[in-house]
């Protein structure tokens, strides 16, 4: 009995070791596979960072692409496209018209809108005569007698020609004490010692300036005509004449700085570098338009890109200023006797063809300004902040919902941005009747144009 119990124990206890072996086994097979899920896990950990870390980079580049587009799309819309931004956002679709359905029943020909009988020209009368051959009749054999005139009509162009002119002053004396005399008087020429008379020194200076047409091709023009006046002496005209007009241009200015409002705008220019012959610099031509009751334009001209000129010139002024958001105009803002009006053709503009929904706001707001324009001042504030200030308010709604959706690299944002930091100045025409919504771009446009077109011949003495 006592054998077959040990024999029982002894068998118990092999198969005790032997499941402690297997547990012990199993055991390392469970730490084994903790630690490959541990793995595993630190693996999928670290691919969702990097597909986090790619997702954002991909993000970005995205955002920096839709930028390059955008500013391509802008370039090629300065380029090649229309030069107008007035928006249109339902164009009518174009309308193919076959030769056959065109009516010209009461329509006039564009291309001949004023007939020559309607322009302000100079009219010259150019007599033919009979023959007196041909002034007798081959039948009865007696002379004809005057019935009228046949008109018919042409344009020609006089080609102008220098003269020299010679002064011949009369001088007179008395004979009889042979002590008084006298002598004729002649008109001032416009620089004192000079040869150039006043038309043509006229001629030259609206030439360079209003036809962007160089000296040294003014030269040759008149070289055609047998006048031989080097280039160098047409400059010395061009800056004596301007020495002349010096006091008219100081007059100008005044009437300029009497407005309650200043616009002003800038148009870059290159300049020849003296300096360095050969090359170039940029300078810049800023214009100065008064108010309502001092309608006149003062340019002026700085041989660089500061705003040195900018402050000199409105150094003494007190009012109203309304220009772009340039950063060199701040120090005029600092002392408070000048007042910043900001322009909201520069902020409409940076959202063409990019946000239809803000140009949508902005048209109506224009749409408003060309109903009241030329209306009494009263009327004007009220319509601005009955109808007008409910639509910037809308305005400023729509930009904070944009600010916060946008990436920060969005083609967009710069627009928000310069938009929401310059909104106090760029709503500041709501508040008063005298003010513009912008700068008055289609006048301004006329007179800065001509430097814009002129701008390489300018760089030609």
């Amino acid at each position: 009995m006592r054998e077959s119990s040990s024999q029982e124990l002894a068998r118990l206890r092999k198969e005790n070791e032997a499941q402690r072996a297997s547990m012990a086994a199993l055991q390392r097979q469970i730490e084994k596979s903790n630690e490959a899920v541990t793995g595993l896990s630190q693996q999928l950990k670290e691919s969702l960072e990097g597909n986090a870390e790619l997702r954002a980079i991909l993000i970005e580049l995205q955002a920096k692409l839709d930028k390059l587009l955008a500013e391509r799309k802008k370039r090629n819309r300065k380029d090649h496209g229309p030069t107008t931004e007035r928006h249109n956002p339902r164009p009518a679709a174009p309308v193919v018209e076959t030769p056959l359905e065109k009516s010209t029943d009461g329509v006039k020909n564009t291309n001949h809108k004023k007939h020559i009988l309607d322009q302000n020209l100079d009219t010259e009368p150019v007599p033919h005569k009979v023959q007196p051959v041909d002034a007798v009749c081959p039948t009865c054999a007696v002379d004809t007698v005057f019935v009228g005139n046949e008109v018919t009509y042409q344009l020609e162009k006089i080609i102008n020609s220098i003269k020299r002119l010679r002064h011949e002053q009369e001088v007179r004396a008395c004979p009889k004490c042979k002590l008084y005399i006298v002598t004729a008087e002649k008109p001032c020429p416009p620089i004192p010692g000079g040869l150039p008379g006043p038309c043509l020194l006229a001629t030259t200076i609206t030439e360079k300036c209003a036809d962007g047409l160089p000296q040294y091709r003014q030269s040759k023009i008149m070289k055609r005509e047998d006048a031989i006046i080097p280039r160098s002496t047409l400059c010395d005209w061009f800056q004596a004449g301007s020495l002349t007009l010096a006091p008219l241009y100081d007059r100008l200015k005044s009437h300029v700085l009497a407005s309650k409002v200043v616009q002003t705008d800038d148009c870059p220019v290159k300049i020849q570098n003296r300096k360095a012959r050969g090359s170039l610099r940029k300078g810049k031509m800023t214009v100065y338009r008064g108010d309502a009751d001092h309608p006149v334009d003062v340019f002026d001209f700085s041989p660089d890109l500061s705003f040195l000129r900018n402050n000199q010139f409105l150094k003494d002024y007190s009012g109203y200023v309304q220009a772009d958001a340039a950063g060199g105009f701040d120090s005029l803002f600092k002392n408070g006797l000048r007042t910043e009006v900001g322009c909201n053709a520069h902020s409409r503009r940076k959202y063409y063809e990019q946000c239809e929904e803000i140009i949508e706001i902005y048209g109506r707001l224009y749409d408003i300004e060309r109903e009241i324009k030329g209306k009494p001042p009263a009327y004007r504030l009220a319509v601005r902040r009955r109808r007008s200030k409910p639509l910037t308010k809308e305005l400023r709604k729509r930009l904070t919902a944009l600010k916060g959706s946008l990436h920060p690299t969005h083609a967009l944002m710069d627009a928000v941005e310069y938009t929401l930091k310059h909104w106090i100045a760029l709503n500041r025409f709501l508040g008063n009747p005298d003010l513009e919504i912008d700068k008055d771009l289609s006048a301004y446009c006329t007179s800065l144009t001509k430097w814009r077109n002129h701008s390489r011949n300018l760089v030609f003495a």
